[in-house]
Order: structure tokens, then C-alpha cells, then sequence
């Protein structure tokens, strides 16, 4: 272990009684480049990540020869948050690029994974909905893994142009939801929904259930500019939200918020009805310059919260918020619209005074159970908003990941900290669970202190690590 977080550390010495306690800090990664962008937690609090990696001697799995170009695998592992020790980890691919990108668990252990391929030769199942890799050169896959780890379904998704995912949701009886970019117009499965006039690329979404090989459908959403679904969030009620960004000015407005386009490009915000695939509404969200929404969460009475990236000083924000103007070139925003989508009922940006984004790497968000809105991202401003950091401090490499949280009606930061050192850093994955919050990212910082890590000694030595996360974040009476 060397040292902690930047050369001149900023750990805080004296712990308030409402500061997020560090409980994880590992690195997780061997010769090669690893990343785990997606990150959830089982009912007991035990962590999931989905990963990707070149290292032929990734902890937990048998050594492989050395990678050839654009030879990478998705990986899947299992950490158990006690001990911080790996459970299981499992890899699959083919004979080029693979990575896995987001997961849930069901409510029977199953493990639920998204990813994208570029390999023809990618492993299917005799149940897939689509077996045969749709190219040209990357097609969906989605996985379903037993409570030990072994791979039970897995299946290509794609049509004969470019498809990429970005987003899960799965539902208590385990159908899965996907969202995504296509340029395929023949994007497989029975289309139940084509809203807007479309033109590659366009959002998609697409419903299934692993085991049934008949079972897709499928939605595209889209103007005649450039669409990508970012994610997507069931409700109680049988209703799915479906957050992306949009440069179309006739993209599909349907009791908006925002009718109109704001420029250069827009995030928008749609919630579609599941039972018929009905749009009960869409709007823009967006200022002059570009935005994009990439987080997506739902709070208790079902209003959804977005998170992304903007570069509009004209955003929406709203009177009370944290933090009402833009600061940087690129901005972290937080919006809250009401669940029929007809108001606004708080916006703000978070962010310093230079770019905190490295363009549109967008990071994740999530609502705990007291209603705080934890999200993610990267900055590389020396004065981020900071509260009760875990580092107080930029961490001295080219970005740092931050993890912070905004009280239930914008107005506070409840937490606020960088997570970085000598090299680059972001947090892009992010999952809560009873007072627990673990972010999951990727590193090139050497002088990363592990706590509780029993996973490697340290950094991996390759270009790139992932990085795992993990605070105890006890109930903040002054922020709610």
C-alpha cells in the first residue's frame, strides 16, 4: 500500500458525525486493461460488477495468453462486501472485443447482464432470441447467470448495421428491458412501437425473457438527427422511463415539459406505457448548447430524477436548487420531473470551473432510502463543490471520479468528494442498499490507498485498472 488518494492527501482528520465512512477501496485488474462499468448489490449487500479486460492474469480467473489486438472479454464477478473477497468471477467472449456494461440481480439470484460484442464467434445459448451475430461490427448481448456464477442464457442482439446498449432494467418476474442505440433498420424482434419519424441512429428498446426464444419486442424512438437511449427505469405501476439525448428538432414530443429543442442537442425524457406500448408523454430537456442525460432513477412516489451533462448556461434550473448557474465549460445537472412529466419540480447543475466531463462520459444515479440522489461522474475542477468529502482535494492526474449526493428536493449537498490520484480517474457505475454506496470506475492512478481490499496488493500494472468504492453513508439529519 503507498499513498493515499494524490500526493498531498485530503482525507478530512476529523470525522463528523453525518460524513460517509470509506468501508472499500480496491483496485481490480492485472497486466492488461480492465474496467467495470456497471455495479449492483444483491439482497444480502453483496456486489456484482461488470467488467471488461485484456489482462491475461485478471484476479480470480485462469491465466490466458496474452491478448491479441481488439482481443478483450467480458467479465462478470461476485465480491462479497464483509470480507471484500472475490466469490466467483466468470469470463466469456469470442475472438474479439467483448465487454460487459451494466447487470441486476433477480429476485433469485440470477445475475442479469448487458454488453456489446464485436465477435461473430460470441457464445450463445440454445434458447437465445437471436444466435447468429447481426454485424457488421457490434451487436448487443445480453446474459443470465445462476446464483454460482455459471452462464444459463446468453444471446446476441443486433441487426445487420451497428448496435450498441447502454442500459438494463429488469422486472420482478425477470423480463428484461434494454436500451440502446441501433443503426440497423432491421433491428430484430416484433416491433411494437416506432415513435417519431426515425432515421439511424435512432434509441431502441427491447423487451424479452431469457428462456423464451420468441419472446422480443422491440421500440425504436427517434428523430431524423442522432438519438441514444441512456437508460431506462421501471415503475409499480407497469410503466417504463426512458432517458438519452436527441439532436433531432422534430424528435417525438408528446405533452412535453419542454416542446422544443434547445440546440446543438438535447437529453430527453419519455415514459412509455408497457401494457399497450403506449408514449404517455416525452419531452426535451435541454439549453442552446449540448446536453445529454445518462443517469436515471425513480424516487418513492415514482417521479423520475435524471442525471447527465450539460454545456448550456441556459439549462432549466429552478430557484431553489443547489447550484443555479453553470460553472464550467461542461457541468454536471440533476433534474426531478414530476411522474406525468408536466413539471419541473427541481433542476440543478453541479460542477467547478473547468471541465467536469471529459466531453460526454456520462456517470450513473441513484436514490437511497432516505431520498438523497447519489450520482457519479469525473471532474478535473480544482473547486468542486465538496461536503463532508472522503478527498477534499483534486487528486493531481488529468481527471479525478467524484461521488456525490443532493438532499430529496435539490436544494442541499448532502456529500460531496473527489476520488483520484496521480493518474486518470472516473466513476461511472453506482448502487445503494441500506445505507451502503458503492461506485465502480476505471483508474491509471497508482497511489490509490485500498482499504479492506482482499482482492490484490495493489495496482495491477497495466494501463488501466477498475476501481471499486464503497461508504457507509449514515442518515444526514441536516440534509434531507
Amino acid at each position: 500500500m503507498r499513498l493515499a488518494f494524490g500526493t498531498c492527501l485530503a482525507f478530512l482528520a476529523a470525522a463528523s458525525a453525518t460524513r460517509p465512512e470509506i468501508t472499500l477501496v480496491a483496485y481490480l485488474g492485472g497486466a492488461g486493461t480492465d474496467d467495470c462499468d456497471g455495479i449492483t448489490l444483491d439482497r444480502s449487500g453483496d456486489i456484482y460488477l461488470a467488467c471488461h479486460s485484456d489482462s491475461p492474469d485478471f484476479p480470480h480467473l485462469p491465466a490466458k495468453a496474452a491478448p491479441q489486438p481488439r482481443d478483450m472479454d467480458a467479465v462478470v464477478l461476485k465480491i462479497q462486501a464483509r470480507t471484500g473477497r472475490i466469490v466467483w468471477a466468470t469470463r466469456t467472449g469470442g475472438s474479439k472485443w467483448d465487454a460487459a456494461g451494466d447487470l441486476e440481480v433477480g429476485n433469485d439470484g440470477s445475475v442479469y447482464v448487458l454488453g456489446q460484442t464485436e465477435s461473430a464467434d460470441f457464445p450463445t445459448t440454445a434458447d437465445a432470441v437471436q444466435r447468429q451475430f447481426g454485424g457488421p461490427r457490434r451487436d448487443v448481448f445480453v446474459l443470465r447467470l445462476d446464483a454460482a456464477g455459471k452462464i444459463v442464457y446468453s444471446t446476441f442482439l443486433g441487426g445487420t448495421k451497428n448496435d450498441e446498449p447502454t442500459s438494463m432494467a429488469v422486472a420482478e418476474d425477470g423480463t428484461v428491458y434494454v436500451g440502446g442505440v441501433t443503426m440497423s433498420s432491421d433491428f430484430p424482434g416484433t416491433r411494437v412501437g416506432q415513435f417519431g419519424p426515425g432515421g439511424p441512429p435512432d434509441g431502441f428498446v427491447a423487451r424479452m425473457r431469457p428462456g423464451d426464444p420468441k419472446s422480443l419486442q422491440t421500440v425504436l424512438i427517434g428523430g431524423t438527427g442522432r438519438e441514444q437511449v441512456t437508460g431506462v427505469a421501471l415503475d409499480k405501476s407497469g410503466n417504463l422511463f426512458v432517458a438519452g439525448f436527441t439532436t433531432s428538432s422534430d424528435f417525438p414530443i408528446k405533452n412535453g415539459r419542454q416542446p422544443r429543442f434547445g440546440g446543438g442537442g438535447d437529453a430527453f425524457l419519455a415514459k412509455l406505457r408497457i401494457s399497450d406500448w403506449k408514449l404517455l408523454f416525452s419531452t426535451y430537456l435541454g439549453g442552446s448548447k449540448m446536453d445529454a442525460a445518462y443517469g436515471l432513477s425513480l424516487d418513492s412516489s415514482g417521479n423520475p430524477i435524471v442525471s447527465g451533462v450539460t454545456e448550456s448556461g441556459d439549462f432549466p434550473s429552478t430557484q431553489s436548487a443547489f447550484q443555479q448557474r453553470l460553472r464550467g465549460s461542461v457541468d454536471a445537472f440533476v433534474t426531478k420531473l414530476s411522474a406525468d412529466g408536466s413539471r419541473l419540480l427541481w433542476s440543478t447543475y453541479y460542477g467547478g470551473s473547468k471541465a467536469n466531463s471529459d466531453r460526454f462520459l456520462g456517470g450513473s444515479l441513484a436514490v437511497d432510502g432516505t431520498g438523497r440522489v447519489w450520482f457519479t461522474g469525473m471532474t478535473n475542477s480544482p473547486d468542486l463543490p465538496v461536503r463532508n468529502p472522503s478527498q477534499a482535494a483534486y487528486g493531481g492526474g488529468d481527471f479525478d471520479g467524484f461521488l456525490a449526493a443532493l438532499s430529496s428536493d435539490g436544494a442541499k449537498l448532502c456529500y460531496g468528494s473527489y476520488f483520484g490520484g496521480n493518474g486518470h480517474d472516473t466513476l461511472e457505475g453506482l448502487a445503494v442498499g441500506d445505507g451502503r454506496i458503492y461506485a465502480s470506475g476505471i483508474t491509471s492512478s497508482t497511489d490509490l490507498q485500498q482499504k479492506r481490499s482482499q482482492i490484490q496488493r495493489g495496482y495491477g500494472g497495466g494501463p488501466y485498472d477498475a476501481i471499486i468504492i464503497g461508504l457507509d453513508a449514515a442518515v444526514d439529519r441536516s440534509c434531507h
